[in-house]
């Protein structure tokens, strides 16, 4: 039974990566149709995604000239993000060429995950029709209708009135509009009223719309990209641009039948004013077009959906080497407990998934109180604190001097603290699932990034929601092997070898101590603090040996006792922090370059593989010694001219943790190739040679 859930752990990990679209060319009156047919809930996105996504791309064997693109639609996906694009059918029109023509259509696809997707297309001079599935070519009269619904450039209308707005001393801009004369304030289509193309250096926002007095209002934040141009372009500091610019928008007015596309001249600015920004304050929000109505549409859905990635994800937990040493521990105790009644045994299982559940309950707690705070937070967050990781390698070190018999307390292994019987080991059960709970949040799994991009971008109900499901999946075996006890007849008997195990366990947990011990040090200035980390251990240890093989005296015992944790207070108030950066370390040679955002913006032009780590993460060095310092992946790298970069987050840095953020991400390990277009892809948490040479390409 075991081995067959190992392997449903290991074939549920594997996504099928198929394109989720057919695709498709055919030549029709003296032009070019690409046609993208979406399967049934997947969409691709517009020029300009939105707030997240990346835009279709079209990539001819020979110069061709573009009709504009067909409408596309807004949609609100988890977290409440909006992006924007199409699904179902939509058609693509191009000038017609003579002669054989070929096509590279890329696109990201998504309903619930990403994938990216292409389809090379060859068109022989002799062909009309070409598809990456089989199909018949498309209906002249579908394609007619679909060319008249193109947007077409028009006038500006007639009361749209605008304006921009700077904010004071930041590279920031909003575009103010008003749609006077309105009596239905209704959008004709699933729009905003305007959607701007991508210009650089303008990084257009969301838009937010009011309606008062017959009047639409609207404002878009935009992000000035200036400083990262070459040269750099500065926002004029008298307000007035050198050369105007012309910034195209989709236009979704009430009354219009279809979408169109106007111009905006911007020619100035002026600065915010308190006025302005109460005017805002006082206007309704356009009804029904609130984000969160619309989140709620996006999500509820897909909540179930979720909720499996998170149990999966914990399931798969299980299988990583954060928590093994832990979890031995709990399997150790359940060879000791073959023997029981099925009563008891449930009682053992589902404490300890109490232990489990609660824990992840109280990181809900901590998440939520970030949050809420205005705070960025990621997962595996608490090993980002020094004080944090001295406490847990003192209970390993201890917990570890238990196995190696100094002293006696209820673990899974264990019958006695001191010489107190406690109720059936309840409470070593108890804490060995805070203790596995604690160690797997360094560890990033199969579709527990999906869940927690989620949990950690919508609302607090979520992550609560999120975290307890997680903390299922990870006590789920052990639930299973409770309801039932017969599984457990896999597992050898008891006897006189599990006393030697008991050796090796402890040994276990002195190497994760070990592993915490140089994620503390990465964290701290080791020059000072190594010594005090050193001293208090042996500090630790003098005590549990002197109370087996030296002093029996309850005083002295108690002075004996008190130096080791007067030592730990005084060293975790006294933590001194390394005073260097959290990226430094990042450079492990030559050929890695420490990460920035500004830098990643900066390759613009070259293909850049960038490795998001940490040193507390088990996942990353794994990777690190199966893909990134192996001689293939230096042959890839010399092959296709990668610029390296590495982000170490051991210490916590907001600039990291936004960017991942923004990509659906919230912890490490993580992978990101930079297209020389500027184009950035997600490779996720898994990594091998074949997928990234898949993706530079």
């Amino acid at each position: 039974m075991l081995k067959a859930m190992i392997l449903l752990f290991l074939s549920l990990s594997v996504f099928a990566a198929e394109e989720h679209a057919t695709i498709s060319m055919q030549r029709w009156e003296k032009k070019l149709v690409i046609s993208i047919n979406h399967d049934q809930g997947w969409h691709t996105y517009w020029k300009n995604p939105g707030d997240a996504g990346i835009a279709s791309s079209f990539k001819f064997s020979k110069e061709i000239k573009p009709f504009e693109w067909p409408a596309p639609k807004k949609y609100i996906e988890a977290g409440d993000i909006l992006t924007i694009g199409y699904s179902d059918l939509k058609h693509f029109f191009f000038e017609e060429t003579v002669g054989d023509i070929e096509v590279k259509v890329g696109v990201l696809i998504c309903k619930d995950i990403c994938i990216p997707g292409e389809a090379i297309l060859k068109l022989s001079e002799k062909d009309t029709f070409v598809s990456n599935r089989p199909r018949d070519p498309y209906a002249s009269s579908e394609l007619k209708k679909a060319f008249d619904d193109l947007p077409s450039e028009t006038n500006r209308p007639e009361h749209l009135e605008y304006y921009l707005t700077r904010v004071k001393d930041q590279p920031k801009l909003t575009l103010h509009y008003a749609l006077k004369n309105i009596k239905n304030p209704k959008l004709p289509h699933e729009l905003n009223l305007l959607t701007a193309f991508p210009q650089s250096p303008w990084g257009f926002k969301r838009e937010s719309l009011y309606f008062k007095d017959g009047a639409l209002f609207g404002k878009t934040e935009i992000e000035w990209d200036g400083e990262y141009q070459e040269p750099q372009i500065d926002l004029p500091q008298d307000g007035k641009f050198i050369t105007p610019y012309e910034l195209k928008f989709l236009v979704n007015a009430p009354g219009m039948d279809k979408i169109q596309v106007i111009s905006l001249k911007a020619e100035n600015f002026s600065l915010e004013t308190p006025t302005l920004n109460d005017f805002y304050k006082n206007l309704p929000p356009l009804s029904g077009r609130t984000s969160q109505n619309d989140k709620t549409q996006g999500t509820t859905g897909n909540i179930f959906e979720y909720l499996l990635f998170a149990f999966l994800g914990g399931l798969i937990l299980n299988l990583m080497p954060c928590v093994l040493p832990v979890i031995s521990l709990k399997l150790f105790g359940l060879i000791k407990h073959q023997n029981l009644s099925k009563q008891k045994l449930l009682k053992h299982n589902l404490t300890y998934t109490a232990g489990v559940i609660s824990t992840f309950i109280g990181l809900g707690v901590v998440v939520a109180g970030i949050k809420a705070s205005g705070e960025e937070i990621g997962w595996g967050f608490q090993l980002q604190s020094p004080a944090f990781l001295l406490i847990m390698m003192l209970i390993l070190f201890i917990l570890s001097l238990n196995l190696f018999g100094l002293f006696e307390f209820k673990t899974p292994g264990g019958s006695k603290l001191g010489s107190t019987e406690l109720s059936e080991g309840f409470t070593g059960d108890f804490l060995s699932g805070v203790l596995t709970t604690i160690l797997s949040t360094p560890c990033s799994a199969p579709f527990l990034g999906t869940a927690l991009a989620f949990a950690f971008t919508t609302s607090t109900f979520n992550i609560f929601l999120m975290f307890i499901f997680i903390g299922l999946g990870l006590s789920f075996p052990f639930i299973m092997t409770a309801l039932f006890p017969k599984s457990l007849h896999i597992l050898p008997r008891p006897g006189a070898w599990m006393e030697k195990l008991k050796y090796f366990l402890g040994l276990t947990l002195l190497f994760t101590v070990i592993w915490l011990y140089d994620v503390c040090l990465s964290l701290v200035n080791p020059e000072s603090m190594s010594f005090i980390i050193n001293v208090l251990f042996i500090l630790w240890f003098f005590a549990f040996f002197s109370a087996k093989k030296l002093f029996q005296s309850k005083p002295l015992l108690s002075f004996v006792f008190a130096l080791p944790i007067l030592t730990t207070i005084f060293t975790i108030k006294n933590l001194e922090l390394k005073p260097i950066t959290a990226n430094e370390k990042s450079i492990s040679t030559d050929q890695w370059k420490p990460w920035s955002e500004e830098k990643l913006i900066s390759e613009k032009g070259k293909l850049v593989f960038v490795d998001f780590t940490a040193e507390w993460c088990l996942t990353c060095k794994v990777n690190k010694k199966l893909v990134l310092d192996t001689d293939g992946f230096n042959e890839l790298s010399k092959k296709y001219n990668l610029t390296l970069m590495r982000a170490d987050w051991t210490k916590r840095d907001d600039n990291i943790t936004q960017f991942l953020k923004r990509y659906n991400v919230v912890g490490v390990p993580a992978y990101f190739i930079q297209k020389p277009s500027g184009e950035i892809i997600s490779l996720g948490e898994t990594i091998t040679l074949g997928k990234i040479e898949g993706h530079l390409n």
